[in-house]
Formats: C-alpha cells, structure tokens, sequence
C-alpha cells in the first residue's frame, strides 16, 4: 500500500508566498477572536445588530478558502466531511420537509439557513487556516494562542457587572438579558449558560497545555480565571463538565509515570483549583450578592451534587420526552426547519417563548429526520476515536478535551453545531486529528 505523499511547498515566487501567508495568519487568527470572544454577540448587546461582524467572518472564510492551496480531500479528511455534511444534510432535508409540510420556520427565524451554511464555511475554512498555523507555530505554541483568546473570553465573563453597567446598552429584543445578568454572570455572551460552555473549552485546553513542556504557569492561571468563570455563570451542565475535565485528568496524571514532574506539577494545580472553586462555591452568593431565589435554588443543587430538588430538571425530562414523542411520529425525515427550536405543547421560556428540545441530537432527528442524527454521531464518534487510537500527546489531548465539551454542550442546548464559537473549535479539531495522525507517522 502507497503511503499518502505529505503536500508540497507552496509555489511561487518566496514574496507571493510571504503575503499569501500573512494574509492566512491574519484571516485565520482574526475568524477566531471574532468566534471565540463573540463579537457577534457583543455587538447585539452595544449597537443593536451583529450583521457586521457576521459579513467580516463570511470574508475571513473565504479567504482563508481562496488563499490555502491544500486539497479538502487532503485537509478535511473523515472527520471534516462528516461535519459538512450533516449540515447539508439537515438544512436540505429539514427545508424540504418545512416546505412541503407548510411548517412557518421563516415566521421564526428567517436567517437560519444562511447561519447553518456558514457554519459550514467556517468548519472548512477554519481546518484550511489551522492545518497551515500548526506546521507554521507548532502544536504547544498554537493551543497557547487559542487559550489566550479563550481566557479573554472569561475575564470578560467574569467582568460582567462592569460591562452591564458602563458598557452594553440592551436593546428591546434582549431585554430579559439585563435581568438575568443580576445573579448570573455571562460576558460577552447573551446566555449564561453559552458562557459557561466557553469556559470549560478553556479549562479543558489549560489542563492540556500544563502537561505540555512550557507554558504551564500560564496554563495554571487560565484554569483558575475559567473555573471561577464556570461558576459564576452558574450553569449546571458547566459545573458538571468542569468536574468531570478535573477528575480525568486528576486520575491520568496518576498514572503518567513517564513524566514525573509534570504530573505532579498538574495534580497540585488541579487540587489548588478544587479548593478555590469549593471556597467561591460556599461564598458566592455573599461575594456576588446572589438575590435571586432561582439562583440561590441552583446554588443549594451544586452543594449538593444533585440531590436538592430542581424543577429545571423535571421540565427538562419533560421537554426530552415531548421530543421522543414527537420524533416517533416522523423518524425518517423528521418536521422540517426550526420545529424543534420552539416545541408545540412545551413550557414557555425566555421572553414567554415556547422551549425548545434543548438538545442538538434530538433536533437534528425531530427537524431533518435520521440521515443528519447518524452523520452527527459519526461525526463527534470519529474525532474521538481519532484522540484514542492514536499515540498520546499534546494533539490528542486537545482533541478528546475539545470534542468532549462540545459533546456535552450539544446535550444541552439546541443547534450548537452552527454556533459560531463551537464551529471554529470543530474546524480546529478536524485539523488537529490531522496533525495527530501525521504526527504518528513520523512526518
């Protein structure tokens, strides 16, 4: 069997290179500040609209696109066409049916079409513009710049009462925003529990990069800014993530007897970091002035590890059984675009607005039917197996944590898979197991 031939240099003359190469650097690296930091919403929160920031991240893809001479067969690999095509998939098949079937998904969201196809710019674009800065900066040197975007991200988060007060002027269509910014903290994010999301991403890239040879210091600190930014977002499935990323790597630095110094350097910092989270997690209603029942309510649930009572948790089973229910009566080819985003007969949520599913598997299988549901789980399936089969390291890591928490988000909120901070973090992941399997093999 022939092995694959790795791509070659870029042709032309060595100034034609340079400026094609900064032009990537800056696309690539300006797509994921945009993403990560959420311009989009920030800029619903000051100036009404996120039109602006959305139309600079549609140009950054296509140049990124234009300018990367890699083939996507090359490039995308399994995991990428994956990725792409349950997006085709679920916005064909859900529009068709929600065009047969009469279904108003326009009267909701007129603009959904165009977000789903943009996720699936940004996941190809994003592959392009990260496979090309890993070879340029290496793999540690590349996860510490996504870091210090993501642990802005959480000072931001954790700068809440400051942005709220002096800085965001919330407009008629986000005016329950304010309200829930009292008690929960959310940065540049319109829900708390978005933020929560983000800063998991960070904790999980830390616990990476303090196994890594440098930046472990940094990697420390950005640990303790995210989880105290988990905490204050007060987001259950967060605080549950958080957890599960420090036990797991808790018990593997255990058993990292090759690396001595770096497991113990990890387990001090993770049990640092346990002990700070427990004091904010006793205080936090003093420290922040926690007023709201609601969120003293989920406060007791934390301390308790889940015992206390939760109303949240029954309507969740029931939204999850309404949307079984209604999955059974069209398997195939699902209801059509947006059906499950609002489910008929669910309890109201924000701004008296019906709940959705809350879960991305279930909409993809009530709204486009199997086909998108199957290429879902084959998708997050493949970079898993991608992280474990091959040879342990600082890229691996990086994928299992990443696709991990992205797995977790998508249990608990609908159509993750074309948020634009979860998208630019797939397209790094598609580029990662690239470089993984690469790097296996020696090239």
């Amino acid at each position: 069997m022939r092995n694959p031939v790795p791509a070659g240099p870029p042709v032309g003359s060595p100034a034609r290179r340079s400026s094609a190469s900064r032009v990537v650097k800056l696309g690539f690296w300006t797509l994921g500040v945009a993403s990560l930091v959420n311009f989009n919403h920030f800029f619903n929160m000051t100036v009404g609209t996120g039109w602006p920031i959305t139309l600079g991240m549609v140009f950054c893809c296509t140049l990124l696109c234009l300018m990367v001479r890699i083939p996507l067969r090359q490039n995308l690999r399994a995991p990428g066409f994956l990725a792409v095509a349950t997006l085709t998939s679920y916005l064909v098949i859900g529009l068709s049916v929600a065009l047969t079937s009469d279904a108003e998904w326009y009267s909701a969201d007129l603009t959904i079409p165009f977000r789903v196809g943009l996720a699936a710019l940004t996941i190809v674009a994003t592959t392009l513009g990260a496979s090309v800065e890993l070879r340029r900066l290496g793999i540690e040197y590349m996860l510490k710049r996504i870091l210090i975007i993501l642990t802005v991200t959480c000072i931001l988060i954790l700068a809440n009462p400051f942005l709220f007060d002096y800085v965001y002027t919330i407009p008629s269509h986000l005016s329950d925003v304010r309200g829930i910014a009292r008690d929960r903290f959310s940065g540049t994010y319109v829900d708390p529990n978005l933020a929560g999301g983000i800063a998991c991403y960070t904790a999980g890239l830390a616990l990476v990069l303090l196994n890594g040879h440098r930046y472990r210091a940094f990697a420390a600190s950005a640990l303790m800014l995210s989880s105290i930014a988990v905490i204050v977002t007060f987001s259950r499935t967060a605080l549950l993530t958080l957890t599960g990323l420090l036990l797991f790597f808790g018990l593997s630095s255990v058993r990292n007897f090759s690396s001595r110094q770096r497991s113990v350097v990890t387990l001090l910092t993770i049990a640092f970091t346990g002990g700070a989270c427990v004091f904010v997690i006793s205080t936090v209603e003093h420290i922040f002035r926690v007023e709201d029942s609601t969120m003293l309510l989920r406060l007791e649930w934390v301390r308790s590890f889940g015992l206390a009572e939760q109303n949240t948790l029954s309507e969740r089973m029931t939204l999850l059984s309404l949307g079984w229910s209604q999955i059974v009566e069209s398997p195939l080819l699902g209801h059509g675009l947006w059906q499950f985003h609002h489910l008929e007969g669910a309890p109201r949520c924000r701004m008296g607005v019906l709940c959705g599913v809350h879960n991305s598997y279930l909409m993809l299988w009530g709204e486009a039917g199997i086909v998108p549901f199957l290429l879902f789980v084959f998708f997050t399936g493949s970079l898993l197996w991608k992280s474990w089969i091959l040879p342990r390291s600082l890229a691996t890591s990086a994928l299992a944590v990443l696709t991990l928490v992205f797995i977790t988000a998508s249990l608990r909120v609908d159509g993750a898979l074309y948020f634009p901070w979860h998208t630019f973090l797939l397209g790094l992941n598609c580029a990662l197991a690239r470089y993984a399997t690469w790097e296996s093999r020696g090239w």
